[in-house]
């Protein structure tokens, strides 16, 4: 992620000072006090019902709140992650008795537990006062960091996702921390930023262990080392770099990956003149979001973008028969307007079928223009193609 983008999240962070949050006292039971939280709900949340939103809880939200609601609010807007609730607790008086961890046993003291538990309540109220997705998100700094990896000591993983910027962490979780993560069966995504003069986590994540997870498709580990920050700066980069690492699959489309896949598929069948077990791009673009609803928990029909930038691609390779599919798949998601059927057309005239591109083009008509295509374009495709029928 470059420095414009996250200058601009920086400028949507300022913007968000003066939205609408929700700032709330929390009776905790776990807690027997009371906690004041900050809740940001996704901004279209009242317009999609049947939608649900995965959760992202930020430990120290007194001060790192705002950025992550910031960096959340903004990459949605563009689709660069779902929309997202954002709960901040606030540690300003507590984040040291929170943290706590007993230096002979190596584990957190009992009212860091509490505190860990404590978590885990909130996260289950927003669950079941709104409309949250199976997909839950930690960020946390330093001490806050430490104590959230304890997560992963514990049989039955809390979370799927860990934001740690420049964590601080003690003697068991750098024995545990990679062992740990390695033996974890779902998908699971772990996003460790430090200034890139800090040298902390090089004896923790190595090369090696580097390769270790290349090997595993369900987990994703990165170390981020951030040039030109320090232990203050590194949290305004790390936040929106950590959530578009945590939810690249969610991301829209664009050709130069779909280039990349098509050469790795190639790749695999160098030998076979006709390709075939090649997986094709409209079976991965559906497979993509297959991935977005079973891990993130969102269920989302197949945006219109993605559907254009897949077709584009494969009416240049003159891809005609998986156009001709293409089209099918956008006009069984959107009905209403010309574009499927259209692409359909495309993709028919390709093969040389000008009778089928015809009737496809005169039922994409009676559509709605989309995507740049108007009637009159769809006219004077039926107006070639006839003259061509008569030569």
């Amino acid at each position: 992620m470059n420095k414009f983008t996250t200058f601009a999240i920086l400028l949507f962070i300022g913007h968000l000072a003066f939205s609408q949050a929700l700032y709330r006292s929390f009776p905790s039971d776990v807690l027997g006090e009371d906690r004041n939280v900050k809740i940001l709900k996704p901004r279209n949340y009242s317009k999609n019902p049947e939608k649900t939103y995965p959760l992202i809880i930020v430990l120290d939200g007194d001060f790192l709140f705002e950025p992550v609601a910031g960096s959340a609010d903004y990459l949605a807007y563009w689709d660069q992650m779902p929309e997202s609730f954002v709960v901040g607790i606030n540690q300003r008086q507590s984040r040291y008795d929170d943290t706590e961890i007993n230096q002979e046993s190596g584990f957190p003291e009992q009212q860091s537990l509490k505190f860990m538990d404590f978590v885990m309540e909130i996260k289950q109220t927003m669950v079941n006062e709104y409309r949250v997705a199976p997909f839950t998100v930690i960020v946390a700094k330093d001490i806050t960091a430490n104590l959230a990896s304890f997560y992963l000591m514990r049989k039955k993983i809390a979370v799927d996702a860990l934001i740690q910027i420049d964590p601080d962490y003690s003697s068991m979780i750098q024995e545990n921390l990679i062992p740990k993560i390695s033996q974890m069966q779902e998908y699971n995504y772990f996003y460790v930023a430090t200034p890139d003069d800090d040298d902390s986590l090089s004896e923790i994540i190595t090369k090696e262990t580097d390769s270790l997870f290349a090997t595993k498709k369900n987990l994703n580990l990165k170390h981020d080392k951030i040039e030109g920050t320090n232990k203050y700066s590194v949290a305004a980069h790390a936040i929106p770099r950590g959530l578009d690492f945590i939810f690249q699959e969610y991301q829209l489309i664009d050709e130069e990956q779909l280039l990349e896949q098509d050469l790795a598929e190639e790749a695999k069948f160098e030998d076979d003149e006709k390709k075939k077990g090649m997986v094709r791009i409209i079976d991965r673009i559906q497979e993509k979001y297959r991935f977005i609803k079973e891990v993130y928990g969102v269920d989302m029909k197949l945006r219109l973008i993605d559907l254009v930038t897949i077709a584009d691609y494969v009416e240049a390779k003159q891809d005609w028969d998986q156009l001709i599919d293409i089209g099918v798949l956008a006009n069984e998601v959107y009905p209403d307007i010309l574009y499927g059927r259209y692409i359909e057309g495309l993709g028919y005239e390709g093969i040389g079928r000008p009778s089928r591109a015809i009737k496809a083009f005169n039922a994409a008509y009676g559509l709605e223009p989309a995507v740049g295509i108007s009637k009159e374009d769809v006219l004077d495709k039926v107006e070639l193609l006839q003259i061509k029928e008569k030569e």
